[in-house]
Order: C-alpha cells, then structure tokens, then sequence
C-alpha cells in the first residue's frame, strides 16, 4: 500500500478518536442515550480499519519468511520456498509444488501484469527468492518478471 493511502486512513483514524471523543463530551453533559451508539461504533471503525491497512506486512528474517495478513500470521521457512509470484490478491508463495501462503501486503495491479512493469511487489518477490535461494532453497527465477516462466512449465 503506497503511503499516500496510509497517511489518508492514519487521518481518518485520527479524526475518528476526535469525534469520540467529542460524543463522549456531548453524552457527559447531555446524558443522551441516543449518543450511545455512536460512541460504541467509531473506535470499532478505527479498529476496523487499523486491522485493515495497517497489520498485513511481509518481513524477511535470515532463516523464514513471515507474512502477517487480517486474519493470521504464516511463518514459512525460508529452505521450503519454491517460487514467489506478485498477483493482484498479494505475494504468492509455492511450497511443495502448489500455492501454499499469500501474503496481502505487497500487491501488484494487473494493468501491472498485462503491461508487464516492474513493480514495487516484484522487487520484493525478488529479495525473497534471492533470501531462500542464500539459506539452499531450490527457489525458481521470479515468473512476474518478463521473460521467466511459471513454475509449472518446463524451464
């Protein structure tokens, strides 16, 4: 996610701990309980959209891969990893010969794809072929960049 978009959803998350806590002012000295709700549902929102821009993350440590997405954190040892492919759904891993792990955090458009640019999610995908490949791992040249196959097709 570029870090345009992460500034704008930081100031919205701001902007919503205001009105919290503005509701929470009004409801102080009105003791309207029709301001409860609101008061209940913006820090869920925040939340909401904290878990949504700001948790999904790919970090490379020297031995595994760690792909934190929404929902859980996948752990994939670096020796495993056959291929790494950027797709518009995220960061594909291959283990055992099949699509095991996606990561969320780098995603490359398919304007990307069909005009086939270079981009930020191949760069990674890069990085992290060259780190499997550094620790023994039969990895396979990175297909998303031009010229390359996919890992099913013969090389």
């Amino acid at each position: 996610m570029g870090t345009g978009i992460r500034v704008f959803v930081g100031l919205v998350i701001v902007a919503l701990a205001v009105l919290e806590i503005g509701f929470a002012s009004v409801l102080v000295d009105r003791r309207d309980p029709g301001l409860v709700a609101p008061l209940l549902l913006l820090p869920g929102l925040a939340g909401w959209l904290w878990w949504s821009f700001f948790r999904p993350s790919i970090s490379l440590t020297s031995t595994e891969l760690v792909l934190r997405n929404k929902s859980r954190t996948e752990r994939v040892d670096l020796r495993t990893i056959e291929a790494v492919m950027p797709s518009s759904e995220g960061l594909v891993v291959f283990v055992g010969g099949r699509p095991a792990y996606v990561g969320w955090a780098v995603q490359k458009s398919n304007l990307a794809m069909w005009l086939r640019r270079v981009g930020r999610a191949d760069q990674v995908a890069e990085q992290i072929r060259q780190a499997a490949l550094a620790v023994g791992a039969p990895v396979r040249p990175a297909f998303g960049l031009p010229d390359t196959p996919p890992p099913d097709s013969p090389a």
